[in-house]
Parts: structure tokens; sequence; C-alpha cells
């Protein structure tokens, strides 16, 4: 009976100790758990962020080169319309020929007056479009600043309800958020030509690379019978046009840009001719056919602007007909310029990935059922009292991390998910690639966390 008794006594230990191990491994793991859906979910908010960004920063973009359409259809349906009155203007003098030209020149007039208060209001429309996009940018911003932490204290709470998500361990968290909402990224906006920053001047370069043909260049010659030699003289006939967005004064925060647009068409008759530095054509005489030119606001004025290269080189090749066309320069709708809009500050330029997230979720010791917390069991077969919890609480760190890739298992399938230069690209505000993984927490993290919990 003795024996039996101390062997009860062992056994009684074993389960106890067995019983006080799994409930401290059972709650331990929940713990974790939570630790990293909580972790994940705060970084998949900052994901989502980055990358509704990206998605209204090309929705800017495209409409950006939307009105560069509009202003471009509007001076080319001018350049028509002008072509047409100094066809009939020549030619309707002449029998037959002169009905039908007559004919042309009152159809494209029409379509024109019809034309042109649709492009304007479509100019309208796409700068109303465009404060849209920037304004809910500021909106899902600071929303999910805000959001952010509370969003955190559900997902705890929705795991595990005796779990907590405690402010005064979470000072990294803080700052975690704080560093990806208000120090990863930025709202760029117009400054001073000194002051400008690089994000926005890239912006610029970004919506000009995106234009179409169209928009970017449509110029070419005609062929024949517009075109032809016959020794010894020769005639081309050039159409040339483009639209540019011009930024109308650096050094004045409040110029914003302005996009314009020109249309010409001009015949070049030459001579081949000789004299004393030799042999060649010579004499390149330009007849202005019909011009046309736009501007989506007053702030810029296309007679002053001397650049041979815009407009589809069309002071180069036609300078009197983009002279003409300066002068008869419109206006359509209203441009607002480029708006502002987020992208990565300076400390997240060159960078694919942002800091960690560190999450630190606890629970009352208390609430963890062990021998500790029921009449059974003596101080001596409690590990829970034994191995005292720091802080009289349970405590688990996790961290996430937001991190910029493109999706390489789709690539795999396709290739237009990966670069065309085969070239590394860095995170930016431009592509929706932002993604969400676990991280390993760093020693200071650990250490940090530690020390809150003993001063706890």
């Amino acid at each position: 009976m003795v024996l039996s008794l101390i062997l009860m006594s062992f056994a009684l230990m074993v389960v106890l100790f067995s019983f006080n191990a799994s409930q401290l491994n059972l709650n331990g793991t929940k713990l974790q758990n939570t630790a990293d859906n909580t972790a994940y979910s705060v970084a998949t908010i900052a994901a989502r962020d980055f990358n509704f960004k990206a998605y209204t920063n090309r929705a800017s973009v495209a409409n950006q080169v939307a009105v560069a359409q509009m202003v471009g259809l509007s001076s080319w349906f001018n350049m028509t319309d002008k072509f047409a009155e100094n066809a009939c203007n020549f030619l309707c003098w002449v029998p037959y020929l002169g009905q039908a030209l007559s004919g042309i020149k009152s159809a494209v007039g029409a379509i024109n007056t019809v034309a042109q208060p649709v492009f304007e209001a479509l100019i309208y429309a796409e700068n109303a479009m465009l404060y849209a996009l920037t304004t809910s940018q500021q909106i899902i911003h600071y929303a999910g600043l805000l959001s952010s932490f509370n969003t955190a204290g559900r997902i705890v709470k929705a795991n595990d309800p005796n779990a907590r998500l405690d402010l005064l361990q979470n000072p990294q968290m803080l700052g975690d958020i704080k560093d990806h909402w208000i120090d990863f990224q930025k709202r760029h906006t117009r400054g001073s030509h000194r002051n400008k920053s690089k994000q926005f001047k890239d912006f610029i370069t970004v919506t000009m690379n995106s234009r179409d043909p169209f928009a970017k260049k449509r110029s070419y010659k005609l062929g024949f019978p517009w075109s032809l030699s016959f020794f010894p003289i020769r005639w081309r006939t050039y159409k040339t046009g483009g639209s540019e967005l011009i930024s109308n004064n650096d050094r004045d925060s409040s110029k914003a840009e302005t996009w314009t647009s020109m249309d010409t068409i001009s015949f070049h008759l030459s001579k081949f001719r000789c004299s004393w530095s030799g042999c060649r054509w010579r004499g390149y005489r330009e007849t202005p056919l019909g011009w046309g030119g736009t501007r989506s606001d007053n702030r810029a004025d296309i007679r002053r602007i001397g650049n041979r290269n815009y407009w589809g080189s069309s002071r180069r090749t036609n300078g009197t007909a983009a002279r003409y066309a300066g002068y008869d320069q419109e206006t359509r709708g209203w441009y607002s310029g480029i708006q502002p809009f987020y992208g990565l500050s300076e400390r997240g330029n060159n960078r694919s990935s942002g800091r960690n997230i560190a999450v630190v979720v606890s629970k009352p010791q208390n609430s963890v059922r062990t021998t500790s917390t029921v009449t059974a069991g003596e101080e001596h077969t409690n590990p829970a009292t034994n191995e005292e919890m720091l802080g009289d609480r349970m405590t688990a760190l996790s961290a996430a991390q937001v991190y910029y890739s493109r999706p390489h298992d789709l690539m795999a399938r396709t290739s237009s998910w990966s670069r065309a230069d085969g070239r590394h690209e860095y995170g930016n505000l431009y592509n929706p690639y932002w993604q969400t993984r676990l991280s390993d927490s760093t020693n200071t993290e650990r250490s940090a966390v530690l020390a809150i919990t003993r001063f706890l």
C-alpha cells in the first residue's frame, strides 16, 4: 500500500506536468498564430495602400494622355477645316471641281463645329477625373493609417478572445506603421524649379513617354501625287503634328502645366541649281495648306514656344504654317496641370521592401488554464509557477514585411509579367506588385519586447 501510494504520487505528478506542458504549448502556439495573423494583416493593409496608389497613378497617367489626345484631335480637326477652306478659296472657281470642294468644305466645317464642344467637354471631364484620383489617394492614405491599429485589435480578438494588443507593449508597431505611411512614401506636389522633387519630374517623364503614337508624333510625308520629283523641280507635302506638355514657369509654383497641340500641312517646292558651292536642290519654298493649334488652358502661349522639336518638329519642317497655327490657337476646356500624387520618398528609393512591422500580442497568465488556476497540485508540481511568466503574461512577437516583386509564378506561363529589358525593378508606386510575407524578428525588436515586458 505504501509503495502504491508513492507510485500514484509520481503518476499524479506526471499527469500534472503533462497537463501544464500541453496547456502552455497549446496557448503559446495559439498566441503566436494570433500574432502572425495580426502582423500579416497590418502589412497587407500597407501593401494594399501601396498598390491602390500604384493603380491610381497609372490611371492618372492614362487620363493625362487622354487630355493630350483631346487637344490633339481638336487641333487636327481645325487643321482639316482650314485645309478645306484654303482649298476652296483657291480652286472653288474651277467648274465641277469647285462644287465638290465647296461641299467638302461645308461638311468638314459642320463636323468641326460639332466636334470642338465635345472635345472641350471631355477635357473638363478628364480634369475632374484627375481631381477625383488625387483625392481618393489622400482618403485611402489616411484611412489606412488610422484603421491599421484598430484592425490589428479586431484581428487579435477574432483569433483569441483572451489575447490583447497592449499599447504599452507595441511602441514598435506604432513606429512601423508611421514609417510605412509617413516616412516610406510622400505626397509629391508641384514646387519651384529648384525645389521640385525628382519624383514629380519623373511623373512628367512617365506621362510623356506614355503618349500614344497619335499624341506623341503624327508627322509624315504624303505620297504621290502630293510628293513628286520632275527634274529639275520637285515638290514635297509634309504633315506634322503632336501634343506637348508645357511647363509654363518653373520658378512659380502656381503656374501649372498646359497640354498644347499643333497640326500643320505644307507644300514645299525646290529646284535643282548649280552655283559656286556646287549643284544641289535649292530654294525650299513653303506654301501653307492647313494649320491648327489648341491648348488646354490659357496659361501657355503657343506663339512664344520656340522649341523646333515640339509638335512633331512642326516649327522645323513647316515653319510658316506653324506660325499661323500659333496665331489661330484655341483654348478648349480647362486643365489644372499635374495633380499631387503619392510616390516613394527619398528613403524609399532604390528599395524593394519596407522595414518589419513588429506586433506583440499577450494574454494574462491567469487565463492560461494550468494547475495554477485550479485547486489541484502543489507549488513544486506547477510549471506555470516554477517558470513564472515575465510580466505575469504570456507574450508572442511576430514580424511581417511589405515587399515589391513581380509575380514570378505567373512568369512561367507568360512573359507579359516580366520586364522587356530583363533588368531588376526596384519598388515603386507605378506598378501594383507589392506583396506581404512573414519575416524574422530582429535582435533589436526582441530585446525591446523583453525590456518592455520586464518593465510591465
